[in-house]
């Protein structure tokens, strides 16, 4: 049951990480740099209707977008991530293989991939794309935290602790990073180091006033019987 609820929370935890798959951000910088004016229109429309939350029009815009400049990686990014936000993960999926087509080197691409493969179940795709934008930023942190829970429900807890140490060592106050390793020291039935990084990760969410974050260890810790 407990395995259960950690892949449950490894997924929703690693959802709070989309702000590196391109999202609105991506769109004011897509229409920044757009030089042809039709196009530079659509992507103002297409930022507009993010804005108002109708991912289905912005959706419609962007792929009219891409017909113009099929060679721009973001825009099918763009297509990715909405299509994610929708749930969508399989039309995620392809706009990003189509956004790496592009552009092979741009590590963000892969850490999307290996978010979405994720949800869509495929664990050891994911791993592989964690582990390629990892190759190419040695300073994703996020990519590092995403293969310690592949690497973790493939059972593989030497691999999933050396990416949660890469993780501290380039940012020591994630409190997302000791929460994930919590969850796999609880896998393993190892109480004392769960507790001791749920306290790390508690501390860390207080300071940050993450309520939501604070909520989630406490009932973790209650679990170990702490």
């Amino acid at each position: 049951m407990y395995k259960r609820i950690s892949l449950i929370v490894s997924v929703m935890l690693l959802g709070c990480y989309s702000a590196t798959i391109p999202s609105v951000a991506q769109a004011q910088v897509l229409v920044a740099q757009a030089r042809n004016p039709e196009l530079k229109e659509m992507l103002e429309e297409g930022r507009r209707l993010v804005d108002a939350g109708d991912y289905n029009g912005a959706i419609a815009i962007y792929q009219q977008a891409a017909t113009i400049d099929s060679k721009n990686a973001k825009i099918y990014s763009g297509i990715g991530y909405l299509y994610a936000q929708q749930g969508n993960f399989q039309g995620a999926l392809t706009s990003y293989r189509r956004a790496i087509a592009i552009n092979p080197n741009n590590s963000d691409f892969y850490y999307a991939v290996g978010y979405i493969k994720g949800n869509l179940g495929d664990t050891p795709g994911a791993k592989e794309a964690y582990r390629r934008a990892i190759q190419l930023n040695r300073n994703h942190v996020n990519a590092y935290l995403g293969l310690g829970v592949t690497q973790a429900r493939m059972g593989d807890y030497t691999a999933a602790n050396w990416a949660y140490e890469q993780a501290i060592s380039l940012d020591k106050n994630n409190p997302q990073t000791y929460e994930f390793m919590a969850s796999m020291y609880k896998q393993r039935r190892q109480t004392k180091q769960a507790s001791s990084v749920l306290q790390k990760a508690r501390v860390l969410y207080q300071k940050q006033n993450d309520s939501d974050g604070m909520a989630r260890v406490d009932a973790m810790l209650r679990e170990l019987g702490g």
